[in-house]
């Protein structure tokens, strides 16, 4: 995912990605990073690159033959719909989603990291003063990532300024350029959402094991 910028005259046209966003769940974080350096390099220009990894307290694993949920839920006569698969489970955020004594799903940590450009293309694999990590959960301490969001923003409209500019030549970009940045998210709305998407992994995980060959 990202922010792509079209400005252009009738003569004259550019293309660029400003943000690349991705977030990684339930799979190799380094993955994710390589494919992240794939699109930095087709796209040099990019001004921030946002991350955010999802990691769960172990990893998940379908019910077994002799648990409890294998003996239960398999013996329904149809498959359950999301409301009555969930019924009973808790919307807390550390608690895990527990049906017929089987996890399946538990929200361990939400970690972002930010990068926003330099002299040279983002490096993803350099711990500098262009890189800022968060948590969102358990223990939220998103200051940084703020501050780095919010600098990236400042670059953003600079970046579309001056490619007016050399678009338009002569037109006052002036108000655009000199306009104030603010960063203000709502981290906690998120926080909720992310919690409504565990629940809905886990639903997901049971429809596909039902699903499954026994």
């Amino acid at each position: 995912m990202g922010i792509k910028i079209d400005v252009g005259s009738e003569d004259d046209w550019t293309h660029d990605v400003l943000v690349i966003m991705e977030c990684a769940f339930a799979q190799d974080a380094d993955s994710v990073l390589r494919k992240i350096k794939y699109e930095i390099a087709g796209h040099p220009k990019v001004l921030m690159v946002i991350l955010v990894v999802i990691d769960e307290h172990q990893p998940y694993c379908s019910p077994g033959r002799i648990s409890e949920a294998w003996q239960t839920l398999r013996q329904e006569s149809s498959t359950l719909s999301r409301s009555s698969f969930l019924r009973g489970t808790t919307s807390s955020h550390g608690e895990p989603i527990v049906i017929a004594n089987h996890t399946w799903c538990h929200l361990g940590s939400v970690r972002f990291h930010v990068w926003v450009r330099g002299d040279e293309p983002i490096n993803v694999d350099v711990d500098n003063e262009l890189l800022a990590r968060g948590t969102l959960f358990p223990n939220q301490d998103m200051g940084a990532i703020d501050t780095m969001i919010e600098k990236g923003m400042v670059m953003m409209r600079d970046y579309i300024a001056t490619t007016c500019e050399k678009i338009a030549p002569g037109d006052d970009t002036s108000a655009f350029r000199n306009s104030s940045v603010t960063f203000r998210p709502k981290w906690n709305h998120l926080l909720k959402f992310l919690i409504r998407e565990a629940h809905d992994t886990a639903y997901h995980r049971y429809h596909s094991w039902l699903n499954s060959a026994p």
